[in-house]
């Protein structure tokens, strides 16, 4: 007896074992999914302010809205009246929208939604994700409590979808294989952006989702019932009254009353009886949303009407396909934000995810013997195909080729790969991929999203780290600046604290420069409201606003230098950087910039002498050439920093005859790059230039140079084996000629 129960606890272990990780699963994806919806702030999400304007309109009229003209749209000069442009949608998650949040206090809505000028009036999208602007302390009514409501309940909904994907994977795979495929679907970043959101996609991916849980259901049991009947004619009435995507439910369901009746599972008639409850119940439910297109807009979907108002306003160029698709597949990955400027994932995380998917393939390769499609996989992949397809079709005249589109597919998806791919892997591969997987999602949310958007941050007084200034344009005064970057390369990010306070009723956004010490060039440009805020009527107190630069890549690998940072306020509508009543904004040798492509060119001379513990002489390249007197010698030294020296250290070189008197010399800083801001390991050619004297006896001549501290003129020693005199004796010499006549 006691040797058969073993087996039987072991397996009850085992089972015990997989649903607790299939709740944890499901918590965890909640859980940052609720976190999302707290990091992003209201109405930020894609469309977020559409969505919920169009659930608002309804509770306060009772009345759904109508598709409006383009043209009255823009002309438009009360944001609930511009902004709420998402009539086209079929109605029923906005219905349920407006009866949950009717009870709520949104009388200042209207406040809330106060649109980023930078974006709308300048046209500038790089570094602002943000469409709208955000005051530390917003209107006083329950409009935030509202957006927060219905983003819980599409976090709810998100739940209940990963809960179906687990039982519809469970009748496809075995063991635990449903958990892979709920932790691929439920911890994508997309899929946490849609369930953390105020939209329709939640609900019609989880009717898609249910939709197909019951063909696999059916196709499983190889039967129908009058309460299966009454299911998926619900379902499919909902997916159609959600979103046109729903439609792409039906092939699924068709095609699972065919398959059933070609196997015998059940007659032609029964089949006909369901597929006849399901027109009935959708005609009855959601056919008077057609009938309503066909009053209003002359046909059932409003398809004209929509293209007319959200047509594309240019063709497509021959490279744009291919732009498109790589869009299609960054923003399948992660996409929060407007389609102006979403944020997507690192490319840590894309490369993560393509390794994911690029093991389900050499999964498939593995397994391609045992591979068999079968009824369920004909269902999925028809599904899959629909969604595509409806995809495609839109985007040819609307610009919605965006990857959560894809998501109403995210059980076929995630039973594709798992089904397909990953079960053909050896034991332990695909699970410790997930794991990876799944800490770079909680990583990505945690990390990404608050660094796209953040908040201004109250202080009551400048921290140590942040360097005290006193700029002042009006009442707006800037306190100090904390440099979370000091050293960049191209594609880089910098990273800025800017503490302030007060306000000007320009309500100007900060302008951020970086500017090349040697050319006086342009390296980077950015332009933010201080933490997404408006700056006209800010509350007491300072504030912390972290601002981020990105830097590009300017032609060449250029040598290392000082960048000098530029802080203005500009105004938005003129386009004018404010003047300083008090400073000038202006921060001399701010950042660093070290290109990892550089490299000195190759000295003559090569060298190792050490100046302290500080920088090294690696090579010189003396003149050549015969000079004259009055003439200028210019030599290339090639140095290797091992540490920053403060305070600054001033580099000179130094001329002597033969008899060891000294002629003349020439003193700096290396140009472009003072000692304080000398990084470990950065290499660069330094060019000096000594004016010989115009009475300069011909004759052969030595060069000495050493560094010295500029408040004391205390010189680091020599080391190298050339020293003299407390400088260093550089090899070979410069002949001077006689004058020319």
């Amino acid at each position: 007896m006691t040797r058969f129960a073993e087996p039987h606890r072991l397996k009850g272990l085992i089972a015990g074992a997989r649903v607790g990780l299939l709740i944890g699963l499901l918590l965890l994806s909640w859980g940052l999914a609720l976190r999302a919806a707290r990091i992003m702030p209201p109405f930020e999400n894609a469309d977020e302010a559409e969505h919920f304007l169009y659930a608002h309109s309804i509770a306060v009229r009772g009345a759904l809205p109508v598709i409006p003209d383009r043209d009255a749209l823009d002309a438009a000069d009360s944001a609930l009246t511009r902004w709420n442009n998402h009539a086209h949608h079929p109605p029923l998650y906005y219905l349920l929208s407006a009866l949950a949040i009717s009870s709520t206090d949104r009388s200042q809505l209207d406040d809330h939604l106060r649109p980023n000028p930078i974006i709308f009036v300048r046209g500038v999208a790089a570094d602002n994700p943000n469409k709208w602007l955000h005051p530390p302390i917003p209107p006083d009514d329950q409009t935030p409590q509202a957006v927060y409501l219905l983003r819980t309940f599409s976090a709810l909904v998100g739940l209940l979808t990963l809960a179906l994907i687990a039982r519809a994977t469970g009748w496809l795979l075995h063991r635990g294989l449903p958990l892979l495929a709920v932790a691929f679907a439920g911890l994508l970043p997309t899929f946490l952006s849609v369930h953390s959101a105020v939209s329709n996609d939640p609900l019609v991916i989880l009717f898609v989702t249910a939709g197909l849980t019951w063909c696999l259901w059916t196709l499983r049991r190889r039967q129908l019932t009058a309460r299966g009947d009454l299911a998926i004619a619900l379902l499919l009435a909902g997916s159609v009254l959600t979103k046109l995507t729903g439609i792409a439910l039906w092939p699924a369901v068709l095609l699972t009353l065919l398959i059933g009746w070609r196997r015998g599972d059940f007659t032609l008639r029964r089949a006909l009886r369901t597929l006849g409850a399901a027109l009935a119940f959708s005609g009855l439910l959601a056919g008077w949303w057609f009938v309503r297109n066909i009053q209003l807009y002359g046909d059932p979907l409003a398809l004209a009407a929509t293209e007319a108002l959200w047509g594309r306003l240019y063709d497509l160029t021959p490279g744009a396909p291919l732009a498109e698709l790589l869009r299609l597949a960054r923003t399948f990955i992660m996409m929060f934000g407007y389609r102006h400027a979403p944020v997507t994932a690192p490319l840590w995380f894309e490369a993560l995810l393509l390794a994911l998917i690029g093991l389900a393939g050499l999964g498939a390769l593995i397994g391609h013997r045992r591979q068999r499609l079968g009824a369920a996989g004909w269902v999925l992949l028809i599904v899959l195909a629909a969604v595509i397809s409806l995809l495609f079709t839109g985007t040819r005249s609307v610009d919605i080729s965006y990857g959560r589109l894809l998501l109403p597919a995210l059980l076929p998806i995630t039973a594709l790969l798992t089904g397909w791919g990953w079960r053909h892997l050896p034991a332990g591969v695909a699970p410790l991929a997930l794991i990876a997987y799944g800490v770079g999602a909680v990583i990505v949310i945690n990390t990404t999203l608050p660094a796209a958007y953040p908040r201004l941050i109250p202080i009551d007084a400048l921290p140590a780290s942040a360097a005290p200034v006193d700029w002042r344009v009006g009442d707006l005064r800037i306190h100090g600046l904390d440099l979370h970057t000091t050293t960049l390369a191209p594609g880089d990010m910098a990273h800025v604290s800017v503490y302030f306070s007060g306000g000007h009723p320009a309500s100007p956004a900060l302008s951020l420069r970086l500017v090349d010490s040697v050319s006086g060039a342009l390296f980077a440009t950015t332009e933010q409201y201080p933490g997404m805020a408006p700056t006209d009527s800010p509350p007491p107190g300072i504030y912390r606003a972290p601002l981020r630069l990105s830097v590009g890549a300017p032609p060449g690998p250029l040598r290392p230098r000082a960048l000098r940072l530029e802080i203005g306020w500009l105004d938005v509508v003129s386009g004018r950087r404010l003047s300083y009543d008090q400073g000038d904004g202006t921060l001399s040798g701010a950042l660093v910039w070290a290109h990892p492509e550089y490299q000195p060119d190759p000295a003559a001379q090569p060298l190792d002498v050490q100046f302290g513990d500080a920088i090294t002489l690696t090579g010189v390249s003396l003149p050549t050439a015969r000079l004259q007197p009055g003439m200028a010698a210019t030599l290339d030294l090639t140095w290797r920093m091992h540490a920053p020296l403060t305070p600054p250290h001033i580099l000179t070189v130094q001329l002597f005859d033969a008899a060891g008197q000294f002629i003349t010399q020439a003193d700096g800083e290396i140009i472009g790059l003072p000692s304080p801001l000398w990084r470990p390991s950065m290499q660069m050619q330094d060019q000096r230039t000594l004016t010989l004297p115009d009475d300069l006896s011909p004759g052969v001549y030595t060069l000495r140079l050493g560094w010295y501290r500029l408040d004391d003129l205390q010189r680091l020693p020599v080391g190298g084996g050339l020293a003299q005199d407390g400088l260093a004796l550089l090899p070979g010499t410069l002949t001077i000629g006689e004058p020319s006549p």
